[in-house]
């Protein structure tokens, strides 16, 4: 089973993805999170984007299973039909949840 969801960092030369097997429940909170602890370094976005992705996987840490980062978005999401359903923008600092009706 598992609970599974994609996450979005847009940035100015393309997209990061995070996937969760475990947290896709958290994930938003997560990401809301981890913006603000990055908010100082908004602007600067390679800090930006390391701190965001280091915040939200930083339980997962020490962990082999459970997060991942991807290229391109060829995980799951349970929560918006495989595709990403956080939207994390580097511009803005900003996070959005895209769920399909």
């Amino acid at each position: 089973m598992g609970d599974r969801r994609m996450a979005e960092i847009k940035t100015e030369d393309g997209s990061l993805y995070i996937y969760t097997h475990w947290h896709g429940s958290r994930l938003f909170e997560l990401a809301k999170a981890a913006v603000q602890v990055a908010k100082p370094r908004l602007g600067d976005e390679p800090y930006w984007v390391r701190i965001v992705v280091d915040q939200i996987t930083k339980d997962g840490r020490d962990q082999e299973t459970g997060w991942g980062l991807l290229l391109k978005p060829i995980a799951e999401d349970s929560y918006n039909n495989d595709k990403p359903s956080v939207i994390i923008d580097a511009a803005t600092g900003t996070v959005t949840e895209a769920l399909e009706d």
